[in-house]
C-alpha cells in the first residue's frame, strides 16, 4: 500500500505595508455564514445589558457591528462570560450570519481571545498575513476581507490540539473525520491514511479505534476555520488518563490549542521527482522520487517549482518533473 509522506511548508507571508492601498470591504450578501476575527473598538455597555459591539477588521480598521443577544458567549478557555467580558481593545472571534447591512453580523457564538496582541497571534484563530483580523464566509464562495490574494497569504499553520472526541468516525471504514471539543470550540479533524495514529503506549492503531469521550492530542495543519489535517494523533483515553498526562494543564480543563514555532519542531527537506498522480479536485499530488518511492503532498502546504520557476498546484500534470520544498514535524 502506498505510504504518503506528509509535507508542511509555510509560504513567505508579507503585508503590502509600504504601498498600502485602502481595501474595500467585501460585500457579503444578507444571510451569508461568516466568521470574524477583530479587535473591539466600542464595547457593549454592560450597565444596560447591551448585546452589541463594534469590532475593527483589516489594516484600515473597518468597523463591523456584532449583535449577540441570542449568542453563546465565552472566553478563550471555553468559560462562560457575559457582555462585561468584552472590553475595548480585546480580540474576539464571532460566527454568525450577515444582516441586511453586510457589516452587521447576527452572531450565534462570540469568543473573547484576549487583549494582548501576542495572545491573538498565538491563538488557534490567527492566520499568517491577517495580523489585523479578517472576515471570511464559511459556505459557498469563500470570500475574505481583506482579500487573501492582496496579502500573499497562506491559511496553513502548524499546531497541536488537545481535546475530547465528541463524534468519532463511526462504523464506516471510509470515514476518516472526527469531531473534537477543545477550549469551547468543536474542531473537525481530517485524518488521512498517511497520518500516524497511536495509543498511549506508542503502538500504531486505526483511527476507528479512537472513540467518543476519549481525549486526544493531535499534531497537524489548519486547513480552514476550526478544521485540521492531522499528521499524528495520540489517543490519550478517558478523563482520568488525560488529567494524569504530562501535557494536562489545570488552567485549560476543556483542552487547548498551541501554534508550533521554532526550527526544533520541524525537519526541512526538498524532494525532486516525477508526478505519478494528481487529484482531480487539486487537493494533492503524488511524486515518485529518484529511489522509486512515492510521496503525497497537499496543495495548501506545498511550494512547487518546475524548471526553476514556481507554479501552482493546478498547473501540475502527470509526468511533470517538479521540486517540492517544505518541512515535516519532528517526532
Amino acid at each position: 500500500m502506498r505510504k504518503a509522506v506528509p509535507l508542511a511548508c509555510l509560504l513567505t507571508l508579507t503585508l503590502a505595508a509600504a504601498a498600502h492601498v485602502q481595501a474595500k470591504p467585501v460585500e457579503f450578501a444578507e444571510g451569508t455564514p461568516v466568521v470574524l476575527i477583530g479587535k473591539v473598538t466600542s464595547p457593549p455597555k454592560g450597565a444596560i445589558g447591551e448585546k452589541k459591539m463594534q469590532v475593527a477588521v483589516g489594516p484600515d480598521q473597518t468597523d463591523y457591528t456584532i449583535h449577540f443577544r441570542k449568542a453563546a458567549t465565552f472566553g478563550l478557555n471555553g468559560q462562560k462570560i457575559d457582555e462585561d467580558g468584552f472590553n475595548d481593545g480585546q480580540w474576539v472571534r464571532a460566527e454568525g450570519k450577515t444582516m441586511k447591512d453586510g457589516r452587521r453580523i447576527d452572531a450565534a457564538r462570540v469568543q473573547g481571545i484576549g487583549k494582548d496582541e501576542g495572545i491573538y497571534k498565538h491563538s488557534a484563530f490567527y492566520h499568517p498575513g491577517f495580523g489585523y483580523g479578517y472576515v471570511t464566509s464559511v459556505a459557498g464562495v469563500r470570500q475574505t476581507f481583506p482579500e487573501a490574494g492582496a496579502a500573499n497569504v497562506s491559511f496553513v499553520a502548524p499546531f497541536v490540539l488537545v481535546g475530547k472526541i465528541s463524534d468519532d468516525t463511526g462504523p464506516f471504514e471510509s470515514t476518516r473525520k472526527v469531531q473534537v471539543d477543545s477550549g469551547g470550540n468543536t474542531w473537525t479533524l481530517h485524518v488521512p491514511k498517511s497520518a500516524s495514529v497511536m495509543d498511549t503506549g506508542g503502538k500504531e492503531i486505526s483511527v476507528h479505534e479512537v472513540h467518543k469521550g476519549q481525549w486526544v492530542r493531535a499534531y497537524g495543519w489548519r486547513i480552514g476555520d476550526l478544521r485540521m489535517r492531522v499528521e499524528r494523533l495520540e489517543n490519550v483515553g478517558a478523563d482520568q488518563a488525560y488529567q494524569s498526562a504530562k501535557f494536562y494543564r489545570r488552567d485549560y480543563p476543556l483542552g487547548y490549542v498551541e501554534l508550533m514555532e521554532g526550527d526544533n519542531a520541524f525537519a526541512p527537506y526538498s524532494v525532486t521527482g516525477t508526478v505519478s498522480a494528481v487529484d482531480s479536485s487539486g487537493e494533492w499530488i503524488i511524486v515518485k522520487d529518484a529511489d522509486g518511492k512515492e510521496h503525497t503532498y497537499y496543495s495548501d502546504t506545498g511550494a512547487v517549482t518546475r524548471s526553476g520557476a514556481k507554479i501552482r498546484f493546478d498547473d501540475v500534470h502527470v509526468g511533470d518533473t517538479i521540486t517540492i520544498e517544505g518541512r515535516t514535524f519532528r517526532f
